[in-house]
């Protein structure tokens, strides 16, 4: 079942919902370059289809549009689109949402939770942001992050270390896209283990 709607950006947004008449959606927001299709979202979206749950994929307007996204202002724009595709899908049927974000995706969903009063809100934050650790992350999340990625400094990092009520999983030598520079095998065991630690945290939380 495909969410349609028109977007700022002058491009038809077609956001895919995967129905398997749970009553648990999982949300998966794609960072700026890293789209549902490459790895760690793809993967994401098989193990939440596996594990029978609804997944909506979101594509953000600029993305379909191919530009770049410029300012706060559209920052705000993806935002109220996102959150008005997660409307249009979601039912009675549904009493728990699941956010996996990616990159700035893990700024979209610290920016829709609020507004989604009436479920419970669970999330994954894939390689989060710095400006994600100031605005905050919540409680009970599962957060994964490379310590050699450029788009987290070392103040988030020390933060998302020292916090007590998140499960943390730090990678070693990890990227943004959480691959290890130079070795394809290790890349690929980073690949495993993050999807083995979301596979735990959504066990966890059924």
């Amino acid at each position: 079942m495909n969410i349609r709607m028109l977007s700022h950006f002058k491009v038809s947004l077609d956001c895919n919902l995967i129905e398997n008449y749970s009553d648990t959606l999982v949300v998966l927001l794609p960072g700026i370059g890293y789209t549902g299709d490459r790895p760690l979202l793809d993967y994401s979206k098989r193990l939440a289809v596996e594990m029978r749950y609804d997944v909506l994929s979101i594509e953000y307007g600029f993305q379909v549009a191919r530009i770049p996204l410029n300012h706060s202002d559209e920052f705000s724009i993806v935002v109220r689109e996102t959150r008005e595709i997660i409307l249009k899908a979601l039912n009675d049927r549904y009493k728990k949402i699941i956010f996996i974000g990616k990159s700035i995706g893990t700024l979209v969903q610290a920016s829709i939770e609020e507004k989604l009063v009436k479920y419970n809100i669970f999330n994954i934050y894939l390689t989060p942001v710095s400006e994600t650790i100031k605005v905050g992350v919540k409680e009970n999340s599962l957060v994964i992050a490379g310590n050699n990625d450029p788009m987290i400094n070392d103040e988030a990092l020390n933060k998302l270390r020292e916090m007590s009520n998140i499960e943390f999983l730090e990678i070693e030598g990890a990227d943004h896209s959480l691959n290890i520079k130079d070795d394809v095998m290790k890349s690929i065991d980073v690949l495993k283990n993050v999807i083995d630690a979301e596979k735990n945290y959504l066990n966890s939380i059924k």
